[in-house]
């Protein structure tokens, strides 16, 4: 905590005055990143498009908020299962990304736009697939912000649901 005091350039004994302790604190930052990703997202989407139009642009932002820290990412999934807070973590990914990913996936069904079984399945499928693809380049030395791979990872993400 004094670390991260003197990062923020606050007092430790603040910081204690809203966490209880470390884990609290980097639990709050977890919601936090979860958040600010689903409001990027939203932002991404309009809702006078399809909802295949809508759902690549959910998907263009995901990647490009995953590409962006990737690093944040593997952390904060670290820490939810080193402090078994990985339920909480899910559940709020489930609030913040799947929930929203559902309905885009589910208008899409409904429209014929989409070929798919259940919605959250498909939702948390793009989800992994999004977080492991950037994850993985990003542990390879390899560039998470490259648009070549961004594209090419929202084309495989919205292939994967669209009817052909």
């Amino acid at each position: 905590m004094e670390d991260i005091a003197a990062l923020i350039g606050s007092a430790r004994a603040t910081l204690y005055y809203h966490f209880s302790g470390r884990d609290d604190l980097v639990a709050f930052l977890l919601e936090e990143h979860l958040r600010v990703a689903a409001n990027t997202i939203a932002l991404a989407v309009t809702t006078t498009q399809s909802p295949a139009a809508q759902l690549r642009s959910a998907i263009t932002a995901l990647v490009g908020f995953l590409g962006g820290q990737p690093g944040v990412c593997a952390g904060m999934l670290s820490f939810a299962g080193a402090t078994g807070r990985l339920g909480t973590l899910m559940a709020a990914k489930d609030a913040n990304l799947t929930e929203p990913l559902r309905k885009l996936l589910d208008q899409g069904a409904a429209t014929h736009h989409f070929t798919i079984n259940d919605s959250r399945d498909a939702a948390n499928a793009i989800l992994g697939a999004a977080l492991i693809a950037t994850l993985t380049r990003w542990e390879d030395g390899r560039a998470t912000q490259d648009p070549e791979f961004q594209q090419a990872l929202t084309d495989q993400l919205v292939r994967s649901v669209a009817r052909a």
